[in-house]
């Protein structure tokens, strides 16, 4: 402390004059510590005689045992590797600050002692802080380093807010270990493609984006303690969606059945008729039968449409829920959902095919129909003439 009151004083009294009775308090305690100091005046007045206005000159040699005279913190960093992991007693002379004055929010010493704050924030997830290197240790298929590495040229770079905000990210208490140690492999995953010297460096830069992986490592340690039952649900959820789309499609595959026989009928149950007869009122009769069987079919293939879409949205209702209530986990079952909804897609070609083949199958109703039934058609022809090219 006495070396930073006598630095202070120095750096005040560059223009060698005395303005204040506080000045002389202190020149007075340093000269009594001149063992520490060996702070002495050039003109050999006599100490006791100092008063305000007096212009004095001074020679200061202090013992560096005291703390460290810098120039600014980039040789602070430079000329005392320790002080990257801790802040010593230091002075900085550029702007007369020493360790014990407080800064105002973005000046390089506050940048400094944010640092110096997320070190100590990752000592507790390291494995150990090797203070000589100094490096932070992690295990990770062995051992994996952090060398802490920076310099006033990253003080200005980084993002203090990001870094500020990651200053309570580890909890004390019940969830500290497993929070350590995702901070840990949130650390090692984005440090690992790099050189060691620029590690530190990356998560200075990048702070923000280490703050959004520990929080979903969290999120997702969190959402653990029910992620089995979640899972029994999704696939529970799969096995009965499963089921229920396929029950669309075998509701009415007996249905399905009656539309090639509906053509075989109309191929073999219709007879030629030349004139209004018997054949003709059976021929008619049997078209009309296609019509109903056609109209009842294409009713049957809406509602089974429909409950096909209140399936799709169903399942996209859980999916959105799942993301909604377990985000760190959803991932994890995106191919269940993806199944599902090309399940549902599949059956609903399988109805648009059926639709197609029923409207075939009606069209060739009437070809047949017209076909053998000459009154029917020359009727027909006579109300639209452009089908005689057709019949």
């Amino acid at each position: 402390m006495l070396l930073v009151d006598m630095l202070c004083l120095t750096h005040k009294l560059s223009d060698r004059l005395i303005k204040r009775e506080s000045d002389v308090v202190l020149l007075k305690a340093c000269f009594d510590a001149h063992h520490d100091t060996h702070l002495e005046l050039v003109n050999e007045e006599p100490s006791s005689e100092l008063k305000v206005g007096q212009t004095v000159e001074l020679s200061v040699a202090p013992r560096l045992g005291f703390g460290l005279l810098k120039r600014d913190v980039g040789d602070l960093l430079t000329g005392y590797r320790k002080a990257r992991i801790k802040e010593p007693s230091f002075f900085l002379m550029t702007e007369g600050i020493s360790n014990d004055d407080p800064v105002v929010e973005g000046h390089p010493v506050a940048r400094y002692r944010a640092i110096l704050c997320l070190v100590q924030l990752l000592k507790r997830s390291a494995a150990f802080l090797d203070a000589d290197e100094p490096a932070l240790v992690f295990i990770k298929d062995g051992k994996f380093e952090v060398p802490i590495e920076y310099d006033a040229d990253d003080l200005k770079k980084m993002p203090l807010s990001a870094i500020q905000e990651l200053a309570d990210i580890i909890p004390s208490g019940t969830h500290e270990k497993q929070c350590a140690s995702i901070l840990a492999e949130a650390v090692v995953s984005m440090t690992e493609h790099l050189a060691g010297e620029l590690r530190f460096k990356y998560l200075l830069t990048h702070a923000a984006e280490l703050k959004k992986k520990f929080d979903q490592g969290y999120q997702l340690f969190a959402a653990g303690f029910s992620y089995e039952k979640v899972r029994d649900q999704v696939e529970a959820a799969r096995v009965e969606f499963s089921g229920k789309i396929h029950k669309v499609f075998s509701d009415i595959q007996n249905q399905l059945l009656g539309v090639p026989v509906a053509t075989i009928i109309v191929a073999t149950q219709m007879k030629d008729a030349k004139t209004y007869g018997y054949e003709f009122w059976v021929n008619t009769a049997v078209l009309v039968g296609c019509w109903v069987f056609a109209i009842l079919m294409v009713f049957l293939l809406h509602n089974q449409s429909h409950t096909l879409a209140v399936l799709r949205d169903e399942i996209n209702r859980q999916k959105r829920q799942l993301k909604k209530e377990f985000a760190a986990v959803a991932d994890s079952f995106t191919n269940t959902f993806d199944y599902l909804s090309r399940r549902a897609f599949t059956q609903r070609v399988i109805l648009w095919v059926i639709d197609f083949f029923v409207i075939v199958g009606l069209l060739l109703s009437h070809v047949i129909y017209l076909k053998l039934t000459p009154p029917a058609r020359d009727w027909l022809v006579g109300c639209v003439p452009v089908l005689a090219r057709w019949f």
